[in-house]
């Protein structure tokens, strides 16, 4: 079976303001949340390797595990200014790099 290796950043999963900041085509942040996921997971294998270069969630710690969760692939972080809540869960990464090392 192949592995692809995925790059990938500023997801922001749990942060209305980026809607109307980014200007994402989004009606709500649920909308936004659910079709992030759907599009990861649709592109992202079980075991497919995804750096994610920092800005995950801005979610409270639960909402951002509950999102960790339903998530494909073995994720390795690489912590931008928005990490709090995704740091709380640290097991769910296959790493955890500050932008500095």
């Amino acid at each position: 079976m192949k592995q692809n290796i995925f790059f990938t950043a500023d997801h922001h999963f749990g942060h209305a303001n980026i809607i109307k900041f980014s200007e994402r085509p989004f009606e709500s942040l649920e909308h936004m949340n659910e079709e992030l996921i759907k599009r990861w997971n649709k592109k992202i294998g079980k075991d497919d390797t995804v750096y994610h270069l920092g800005d995950f969630s801005l979610g409270k710690p639960d909402f951002t595990k509950e999102t960790l969760d339903r998530l494909n692939g073995n994720i390795h972080l690489v912590k931008g200014n928005h990490e709090g809540a995704a740091l709380t869960y640290p097991k769910r990464f296959a790493s955890i790099r500050d932008t500095t090392s």
